[in-house]
């Protein structure tokens, strides 16, 4: 016979997304016009990206304080939106939208905090060359362009991010000659900015050339467009380049089950039909999905798209992102309600970034109670308290 305790948690039902929208039927008015072929056209959606806050104020409104905001930080890390992703803000929400907090800045934003960094993970300080980072004995990041399709107000990049002038190929050569040239050098991720972002051909030419070192044995593409622009993976001759280099692990990034889209199931398929290995990274962030009941969901639907959670990182400590912080027991909390609610492939690494490039360290529940010798007690998934004994 069961506990009382545990049949109360095993009636529990799970919290799940049944169906998903797509964002050309929630399109705003100023895009009723457009056809569903120019929706899913990723020329399309990079050309019309609001960067003005005319075109904000056009497509979605702005209210004082994202008024001011997006102008104060215009010269410094201006506002980037896809019409996709601009599609998925919630009016009825207002500014609390847990889309639109995102992708528009708040005064908030303003505010400068001492312990938060420019460089918040150190990658000047790691640099093996201008665009190459390593952090790890057997790892390195190529840093490969400073474009994105929208510019996440919670960026840990936000100083290199957007800049005007490109990341050049001599300097991507550098870094290529740096990593291959380390036989230490086992993992390489692509990153930035979005490495989708890159024409198919530099970016193949990048792949390609760590798919040709024989001491490269992973080479991963870090990118949220799965999410702010699915409509990159339309693109036949992407995911022909990423099946030719297969397997290619690709680390989305999904924040929040209003991202769950028709387009983002389908950007995920594309993926999966390349041979693609997929896992999400999401961020923890205060007041847009810093509850279980939020991310349950997400993660079950990511599962079940063939995206494994991997990641939930603590918001980087990043200058400009204080209002997005939440502390580590809240975390921790979410992990400890989500363990047993959800299998262990739908359970995410809780994880923090260390300041200066000290590294990831994983942050666990505590589930010892006491410990007497080799007689301990833990709290399990439902609540109840269990003894064992440890072996000598």
């Amino acid at each position: 016979m069961i506990s009382e305790l545990e049949a109360r948690a095993l009636d529990r039902a799970p919290v799940v997304l049944d169906s998903v929208e797509s964002s050309y039927a929630r399109r705003p008015a100023i895009w009723r016009g457009i056809s569903a072929e120019e929706w899913s056209s990723y020329a399309w959606q990079w050309a019309n990206r609001l960067m003005s806050v005319e075109a904000l104020d056009n497509a979605v409104g702005l209210n004082a304080d994202e008024r001011r905001a997006v102008e104060a930080m215009a010269s410094r890390f201006g506002t980037a939106i896809s019409p996709h992703f601009a599609a998925l803000f919630r009016p009825e929400l207002g500014s609390h939208c847990p889309i639109r907090r995102q992708a528009i800045p708040i005064g908030a934003e303003l505010d400068i905090h001492d312990d938060l960094l420019d460089d918040p993970l150190g990658e000047s300080r790691h640099a093996i060359a201008p665009c190459a980072v390593r952090r790890y004995p057997d790892r390195a990041l190529i840093y490969a362009t400073h474009e994105c399709a929208m510019r996440c107000r919670h960026c840990t990049r936000r100083s290199r991010v957007g800049l005007m002038e490109s990341v050049s190929q001599a300097d991507l050569q550098n870094a290529l000659d740096r990593v291959t040239a380390n036989p230490n050098i086992r993992d390489v991720l692509i990153s930035g900015g979005d490495p989708l972002s890159l024409e198919n051909d530099v970016l193949e030419w990048l792949i390609a050339s760590l798919k040709a070192c024989p001491h490269i044995d992973v080479v991963r593409v870090c990118t949220r467009m799965v999410s702010t622009l699915p409509q990159r993976m339309s693109d036949a001759r992407l995911i022909d380049v990423l099946r030719k280099y297969a397997p290619i692990y690709v680390n989305t990034q999904f924040n929040h089950p209003f991202e769950a889209t028709h387009e983002a199931a389908q950007a995920l398929a594309a993926l999966r039909s390349a041979g693609c290995i997929l896992g999400n990274q999401s961020v923890l962030l205060k007041g847009i999905n810093d509850a279980p009941a939020i991310l349950e969901p997400l993660f079950r639907w990511l599962l079940r798209e063939g995206c494994r959670p991997y990641y939930l990182f603590l918001c980087d400590v990043a200058q400009g992102t204080h209002h997005f912080r939440t502390s580590i027991q809240s975390g921790l909390d979410i992990m400890r309600s989500l363990r047993g609610r959800l299998s262990g492939l739908a359970i995410p690494h809780f994880v923090i970034d260390l300041p200066d490039g000290n590294g990831k360290v994983d942050l666990c529940p505590d589930s010892v109670v006491s410990r007497d010798g080799q007689s301990l007690t833990f709290h399990n998934w439902f609540g109840a308290s269990v003894n064992y004994r440890d072996v000598e």
